[in-house]
């Protein structure tokens, strides 16, 4: 049964495993779990928005009055209004009556994070479909795929392993290019805001004065990061007359902006996220870069992957390249460790049989034939490599 569709897309076939595991568990933060914080996020503030009869409350009871206030809101509140009356407002040594700050950014926001959610999906599609393009679940094959024909077609497809480790690589760090961009994204929509808004919160909380200390110095308070960017009560100045006669009346009033409440925790817990997401896609970059440069590295992560089968042990021998380690690694999760262990034995093998093979091709009078080893095989394409039946 198919869900609903949301953005033309089924949201069970965005979020279903993969048959064959081409990526990692740090990508699939990326495109599954942090596409469903942003979705959350838009569904919530879509709703209160757009379907939520009260998404702007003032005192008044004028019709235009709501609608005006709610496309035009501003923050600076009179000085008419003590604090006592105000709970939760803008920072009024920064909004001044003639340095305004207009509040109505809220109108954008499930928009500018239903663009964040199309964003954080293109690693993913720019991977899957122009760069692995099948390769794994070639080499994987059916579940009565044998060693022996999955390292025939290792080696058929050793000549795109390199590239497919750097695409990879690519693609990771596109991963937090596609963050970075986000973050730039909002912060401009919220003001210049956002991009400490989880660093002042919290040191905001952790300086936080005591009662006592207020009331004896009441000047050392400060205003609450999260009502500085998302303010639940709002001042909305606007003024009624004719066409012809232009601004008869002015009015002031007071409004409340319910929807921020959610807006300031939604917005907290997804820079928390974010932040969290970037320093693990550093973290895991840098660890892409270690095993693409250094073999031996590459060779031991190799080795975890074959832990769980006890196999780590019987490749002491083998000799690869980082590139196919790292093609092995996938090869690994998505084959049982019996299977497993035939293609180690078949590569063992091969390897410890190469130099035969080029003995037994020397020339009888002498010299020496040319020899197409396994790096040097002729740069078939890879469709034909797809394709090709066994």
């Amino acid at each position: 049964v198919n869900m609903d569709k949301f953005g033309g897309l089924q949201l069970k076939k965005l979020f279903r495993r993969d048959e064959v595991h081409h990526d990692n568990w740090l990508f699939k933060l990326h495109h599954q779990v942090n596409f469903f914080v942003i979705l959350v996020g838009v569904l919530f503030i879509f709703g209160e928005n757009y379907l939520n009869g009260k998404a702007i409350v003032c005192v008044t009871t004028n019709d235009y009055a709501n609608q005006y206030c709610w496309l035009h809101g501003t923050g600076h509140l009179s000085k008419n209004f003590g604090k006592e009356f105000t709970r939760c407002s803008l920072d009024q040594d920064e909004v001044t009556e003639k340095n305004d700050r207009e509040t109505h950014y809220y109108l954008w926001l499930p928009f500018i994070l239903l663009l964040c959610m199309g964003l954080v999906k293109i690693p993913r599609v720019i991977w899957k479909t122009l760069c692995e393009r099948g390769i794994m679940a070639s080499l994987v094959g059916d579940e009565e795929q044998t060693g022996e024909k999955i390292v025939a077609r290792f080696k058929k497809l050793k000549r795109r392993s390199v590239p497919y480790h750097v695409y990879f690589a690519v693609c990771e760090l596109l991963n937090i290019v596609i963050i970075l961009l986000c973050f730039q994204i909002l912060d401009s929509l919220l003001n210049g805001k956002f991009w400490m808004y989880g660093a002042n919160v919290s040191n905001y909380y952790k300086d936080k004065l005591t009662p006592e200390d207020l009331n004896n110095n009441s000047g050392l308070e400060k205003t609450n990061p999260m009502c500085n960017l998302f303010p639940t009560e709002v001042a909305c100045n606007y003024c009624t007359g004719s066409i012809g006669g232009g601004c008869n009346d002015k009015h002031s009033v007071l409004c409340i902006l319910s929807n921020n409440l959610f807006n300031q925790y939604f917005f907290l817990i997804l820079w928390f996220w974010w932040v969290f997401l970037l320093i693990l896609s550093f973290l895991g970059f840098f660890y892409r870069a270690a095993q693409m440069s250094n073999p031996s590295f590459s060779k031991s992560v190799f080795q975890l992957y074959l832990t769980p089968y006890g196999l780590d042990d019987t490749i002491s021998r083998l000799s690869l390249r980082p590139a196919d380690y790292f093609l092995l690694s996938r090869l690994a999760i998505n084959v049982k460790g019996s299977t497993m262990q035939e293609v180690l034995h078949e590569l063992m093998h091969t390897d410890g049989h190469q130099d035969e093979k080029r003995e037994s091709l020397l020339d009888p009078n002498g010299g020496n034939t040319t020899i197409l080893t396994v790096d040097q095989e002729e740069d078939i394409p890879l469709e034909t490599i797809l394709n090709e039946e066994t």
